[in-house]
């Protein structure tokens, strides 16, 4: 049996749908058969980073509808043979549970990994996604919103799931960080309750695959790349250490007084 990952995040605009298609792409390079479903309900964006947008002819909710099999609705991704996407829905009013929760089941009988992009925010699509995942991976970056938002979405999460709780920091910039206009990698590890599963670094390239209808992955070089090609490594069970500019410093260090008022259930 595959595992499920609900990909979340407290508001938009964290990098969720990017990362969540270039993981996916990551873990279909280690010959795993990796499964994409787009949760965004009428905003759906995986289709378009990958370019397939005009090949769709059936979606999320035709599968639960039980007007389409999943296996005619599925969409392999050019490029990557073991990457197949589920677009989301274009429209949406409300998710039936069983049907949702039987289409989760049985897809993890048939793919190694299923992968679900969650919408921003919490709604009926989220509770089953996280009720039915085996880890969660909450998406932040070093902004005091994002970070405050994804908090609250795991606290909303784990209220629905008993599986494991990591989170990924995205658009790490070293030098905001140094100069102290972000929040350091220690600190921002303090204040949510999940495990550091890696960082990704600010990359222009990221928008620049986006715009060609590609993904980040296929340019090797790329310093993004290797964060999430190590994250993926770590998903599949490696230890792979944090490089050294990764690294938690190992002394006490506290979040700024006022950082932890803000972060107070």
């Amino acid at each position: 049996m595959g595992r499920l990952i609900a990909v979340i995040s407290g508001k938009g605009g964290t990098g969720k749908t990017t990362i969540s298609a270039n993981l996916g792409a990551a873990l279909a390079l280690h010959n795993r058969r990796t499964l994409l479903i787009d949760g965004d309900s009428g905003l759906r964006n995986l289709d378009l980073l990958f370019n397939l947008e005009n090949q769709i002819k059936s979606d999320f909710s035709h599968v639960i509808s039980g007007a389409e099999s999943w296996k005619n609705a599925v969409l392999p991704v050019p490029r990557y043979p073991n990457l197949f996407l589920l677009p989301g829905a274009k429209e949406l009013q409300t998710v039936p549970v069983f049907e949702s929760v039987e289409l989760l089941r049985s897809l993890k009988d048939e793919f190694d990994w299923v992968i679900i992009d969650c919408p921003a925010g919490i709604g009926e699509l989220f509770r089953i996604a996280v009720n039915q995942a085996d880890q969660l991976i909450a998406i932040v970056t070093p902004d005091i919103t994002a970070i405050q938002n994804g908090r609250r979405a795991l606290l909303e999460a784990l209220q629905h799931s008993k599986a494991e709780p990591l989170f990924i920091i995205n658009r790490v910039d070293w030098f905001s960080i140094q100069s102290g206009d972000a929040l350091d990698i220690q600190s921002i590890a303090g204040l949510l309750p999940a495990i550091l599963l890696g960082i990704v670094y600010e990359d222009r390239g990221f928008q620049r695959a986006a715009n060609l209808g590609e993904l980040l992955m296929s340019t090797d070089t790329a310093p993004a790349t290797q964060c999430l090609r190590r994250i993926a490594r770590r998903m599949l069970g490696e230890k792979i250490p944090f490089p050294k500019a990764e690294l938690i410093e190992k002394k006490e260090k506290e979040p700024q007084s006022w950082w932890k008022q803000l972060f107070r259930s």
